[in-house]
């Protein structure tokens, strides 16, 4: 007789296996994680466990065993007879993420630079075009996507699961900080410019230049975020 994975001898997936309840869980957390991302909901903002469980679609269990995991994240605060709310970020509390993202940055860019392939780098060259496209047609929106997806790319690329995953972590705790506003002109086409730097050192396996470009881009991107802190305070 066939058994399934789960144990189950009719072969069926037994919802309550604890490798498909953290599958669950993992999903719930990822909605909930998007939904600060796109600002959806906003640091300070309170949180409604049965509200956001009717959202997703999902029981308020789930809901409240995923606020939980992403309060150990450091994304969501969970006050004593409060309840749940999105963690506010202080701006100092931002500045030590972005020493801790830009450290993270230089180990990535020299380990891309070692550990990149063929079918990597064509593709962060098909992401640069696009953003150049994007550039050309003041697409701010499609820019910061695009840009989103090439430092992915280029963190898959050090074959690194724990940094990967650390980055990750730093990346979305300033989610709770950073306002995703509308890049100028000026500062496209500077971030392009880096870009190209960067990817450059990278496909001639260059590590130290390519781990000097990396941190340099995210100290100019730290730079960029309190530019504008300081000339729109009434973002904060």
């Amino acid at each position: 007789m066939k058994v399934a994975s789960n144990g189950d001898p009719n072969g069926k997936v037994n919802a309550r296996a604890p490798e498909v309840i953290a599958s669950k869980l993992d999903d719930i957390r990822d909605q909930v994680r998007r939904m600060i991302q796109r600002g959806e909901l906003r640091p300070g903002e309170r949180v409604n466990e049965q509200a956001l469980a009717n959202q997703i679609g999902v029981g308020r269990n789930s809901a409240r065993e995923a606020l939980r995991a992403l309060e150990q994240a450091g994304l969501i605060r969970i006050v004593p007879n409060r309840g749940a709310e999105v963690r506010r970020l202080s701006l100092e509390e931002a500045m030590d993420l972005y020493e801790i993202r830009a450290g993270l940055a230089r180990t990535a860019g020299r380990l891309a630079a070692l550990r990149l392939t063929g079918d990597e780098e064509h593709l962060l060259g098909i992401l640069l075009d696009q953003m150049d496209a994007a550039l050309a047609a003041r697409d701010s929106h499609e820019y910061q996507t695009l840009n989103t997806e090439f430092h992915r790319q280029l963190m898959a690329a050090t074959k690194n699961p724990r940094l990967i995953t650390i980055n990750q972590a730093v990346e979305d705790e300033l989610t709770l900080y950073i306002h995703k506003g509308v890049y100028s002109s000026t500062q496209m086409q500077r971030s392009a410019k880096e870009h190209r730097e960067l990817f450059e050192a990278l496909r001639a396996g260059q590590a130290d230049e390519a781990a000097q470009a990396f941190e340099n881009h995210v100290q100019t991107g730290k730079k960029r975020m309190l530019d504008t802190v300081s000339t729109s305070p009434s973002e904060r």
